[in-house]
């Protein structure tokens, strides 16, 4: 992982920009970016590009006939083939060890496990092209009469194996040309090193702190696994919207606009509010290709948030727990429309917004308590310390790694995790109301966030990637 973060950075993006940029034709701009996308997929699974072609394939030429068919019925039934097709794949490669071993669990069945390895990013890719697929059949684009232009869209690198999920119509204008002009490229650099320095300087670490104090058997203090589940739930925030950040800036720099995926979360006032900011793409997903289609708010409610939520989990990861995380937001969620809002409404308001916040940050760590142990007993255990009933109040663990060594960066943390350092920054920007000065500043930003991040790269070699799962 160190040597393909540096080489990506150093030597992957410099050349892309020099052949991209050498060139003022189009199609040769597009070809470019196709072949260095699948150069970057298969720098550590070449044999995962025949996959991806594949499921452009499928999806290239299912939107061409939905595209030509005049008969709504035909029109259905190739959408129907399309998307069992994708979904095949993905349960093949994805769900095949996960149902084996449920199925394990019968007394007297015993089927061997396959070792199948997962493709990156396979639930991103796969949702992408469904989605264009579905949109050809719904009307909202037309199909995409090039092969090649599909095949950039769905493995176009800034976004592949970490989202956001872009939707071909968003970007269905932008593929044939666009122009990147400075200030696209100067703001992308800007984005591109906030979101790298969020993964190094504050996903890393935190990362390294709640495998301390999560670790079974290790941390047996009520603070130490509450507060190492802090730490996870800081990582997991910073990892993800970090590569998000590094997505929308590096589609900047090449002309392409993402939409938004994190909108400060950890904020938010209750369950319903936090996914409208917590990876809002996939949200937006579900809801437009499946909530909405069951039937949404008009008929069987309570059955389209639980099937929505159960998919939710399901998708982030080929383990029981993830679905158990989905449901529990699913009851959230029914609770809250059906009698918590109600409730929180009639206290007054500085009092009702205390609660709420203390209610979110409960929750919030309760899911990702759940999110983080895939194995059931470790999960049971740590509940078990968090709640008083195994280990002490605190312990020399505790101490030793909150209190001496990351005192700091747990307070940095939630202060970035919050729109304050942002709101602190616009001000200064419209106080200093001169542009020249503003590049300047952000330009001499963005490389001590390059230089810092390279030396955490180079320095440490802790850099998971969580996203190998989805």
């Amino acid at each position: 992982m160190l040597f393909s973060s540096l080489t990506f950075i150093y030597v992957f993006l410099p050349l892309l920009c020099i052949f991209y940029f050498s060139i003022k034709n189009a199609t040769w701009r597009r070809a470019i970016l196709t072949v260095f996308s699948l150069i970057f997929y298969s720098w550590g699974e070449p044999v995962f590009v025949v996959l991806m072609l594949a499921s452009v394939a499928v999806n290239y030429f299912s939107g061409r006939l939905i595209d030509k068919e005049e008969d709504r019925t035909k029109k259905k039934l190739y959408l129907i083939i399309s998307v069992a097709l994708n979904l095949v794949i993905l349960a093949v490669f994805k769900y095949t060890p996960m149902i084996v071993q449920s199925l394990n669990a019968i007394p007297s069945v015993s089927i061997p496990v396959p070792a199948i390895p997962l493709p990156l990013g396979i639930s991103f890719y796969t949702f992408q092209a469904m989605s264009y697929t579905i949109d050809v059949f719904r009307g909202d684009t037309p199909s995409q009469k090039s092969y090649l232009s599909l095949l950039l869209y769905v493995s176009f690198f800034p976004q592949l194996i970490a989202g956001p999920i872009v939707r071909y119509k968003d970007i269905a204008a932008q593929i044939p040309e666009r122009r990147a002009d400075i200030n696209d490229i100067f703001y992308g650099i800007y984005r591109f090193s906030v979101g790298l320095a969020k993964k190094t300087l504050l996903a890393n670490p935190c990362g390294e702190a709640a495998d301390s104090l999560l670790q079974m058997g290790v941390s047996e203090s009520v603070l130490g696994s509450w507060t190492g589940i802090a730490f996870f739930a800081l990582q997991i925030f910073f990892d993800f919207s970090g590569y998000s950040d590094m997505a929308i800036g590096l589609g900047s720099i090449f002309g392409f606009h993402f939409k938004e995926n994190f909108d400060y979360p950890y904020i938010s006032k209750s369950a319903t509010e936090f996914w409208r900011r917590w990876h809002m793409s996939l949200g937006s997903f579900f809801r437009d290709y499946v909530y909405i289609p069951l039937g949404g708010n008009r008929k069987r409610w309570l059955f389209n948030v639980f099937c929505v939520w159960f998919l939710t989990g399901l998708w982030h990861g080929a383990s029981w727990n993830f679905v158990i995380w989905g449901l529990f937001y699913a009851c959230l969620l029914v609770a809250e429309k059906k009698a918590l809002s109600k409730l929180f409404e009639k206290i007054p308001l500085i009092p009702r917004t205390v609660l709420q916040y203390i209610y979110m940050v409960f929750i919030t760590l309760i899911g990702w308590t759940i999110f983080y142990f895939t194995d059931f007993n470790a999960l049971w255990h740590n509940f078990a310390i968090m709640f008083g009933a195994a280990g002490a109040a605190v312990n020399d663990l505790f101490i030793d790694s909150v209190i001496k060594d990351n005192a700091v960066l747990l307070i940095i943390s939630l202060l970035f995790a919050l729109p304050l350092p942002a709101y602190i920054c616009k001000k200064i920007g419209t106080h200093i109301n001169n542009e020249k000065i503003t590049v300047i500043i952000k330009t001499v930003f963005s490389v001590a966030l390059l230089f810092l991040s390279t030396a955490s790269l180079a320095g440490s070699s802790y850099n998971p990637f969580l996203y190998f799962r989805f």
